[in-house]
């Protein structure tokens, strides 16, 4: 039903764009690259997108070079093809309404009717989100959604990413697991359920070249524009979803960081481009934080 890739369940409408300079000659469009370092440590950020088409080029010198000096390569969560069926699992058991419920009985009439026109544009069957709570249902549609347009998570930034830092025989480590992301999430409380999927529902059904205008601004490194448009997109789905996915890890995750900033080594980070961008992204934290932080 959903779940193999939950690594892409977070902001999954991300993609890319690009952007030339009119004071200088053209170059390639490359997406943004972060550096912090100290005396004895180099830390890279790289914001990514985690189901990409397969037409989006993305790998850029600047990206190579830098995760071909890390020893240590850092992603948000372990989502090893053995580790799956237990994190299926656990979704399941967090997602599933109880036996008296269904989805619809959470929903006002005109989400509904908007559920149903958005199931049928994906191709999908409604009753098989009828046993799921709004914030799965959310998260299901987003997916399809990304697939139906193109997108591939095998070939999206983490996956990639992930394959080279094995073969090259690197470090890995995370940022937290798999299942705080979705603790993170379903914990919203149920007003704050219906309106991310009313949110997901919207954004879906309106996308009006959104998504576009994601991939060209992530894969150009137009933090800027990336950043204005997934703050739009966080504000639709409400407080309390931009809090549980976004606000809360990010200062996690600036904290560990800093942590790793005060060991030594050579670190590539590769998290999701809204962490990176956007209101209380983690790179304006660490600056906040008095942390020099290189790069857009």
């Amino acid at each position: 039903m959903i779940m193999r890739p939950l690594r892409s369940v977070f902001l999954i409408l991300i993609f890319g764009l690009a952007f030339t300079s009119p004071a200088c000659a053209p170059r390639p469009p490359e997406p943004a690259l972060w550096k912090i370092s100290d005396h004895n440590s180099e830390i890279w950020l790289f914001g990514t997108v985690h189901v990409l088409p397969p037409s989006l080029a993305w790998r850029r010198s600047h990206v190579d070079a830098a995760f071909a000096r890390a020893d240590i390569v850092v992603f948000e969560a372990d989502v090893s093809p053995e580790l799956r069926p237990a994190f299926d699992a656990f979704v399941r058991a967090e997602g599933a309404l109880p036996e008296t419920e269904q989805l619809s009985d959470r929903l006002a009439p005109e989400t509904r009717e908007q559920l149903l026109r958005v199931a049928r544009q994906l191709g999908m069957d409604s009753a098989q989100l009828e046993r799921v709570r709004p914030w799965l249902a959310a998260l299901q549609l987003s997916l399809a959604y990304a697939l139906r347009q193109g997108g591939d998570p095998d070939i999206g930034v983490d996956t990639v990413l992930g394959r080279a830092a094995r073969a090259q025989n690197k470090r890995i480590d995370y940022l937290e697991a798999a299942t705080d992301q979705i603790r993170a999430i379903s914990t919203l409380s149920p007003e704050g359920e219906a309106r991310f999927l009313k949110a997901t529902l919207s954004q879906i059904e309106d996308d009006g070249g959104r998504s576009d205008a994601l991939n060209r601004a992530w894969s150009e490194g137009d933090v800027r524009t990336l950043g204005r448009l997934l703050d739009d997109m966080s504000t639709e789905a409400g407080p309390e979803a931009r809090s549980a996915i976004i606000t809360r890890r990010n200062e996690a995750w600036t904290q560990r960081i800093q942590d790793m900033l005060a060991g030594e080594g050579r670190i590539f980070i590769a998290v999701g481009a809204a962490h990176l961008s956007g209101e209380g992204n983690v790179v304006a934290l660490l600056r906040a934080r008095g942390v020099h932080v290189e790069g857009p």
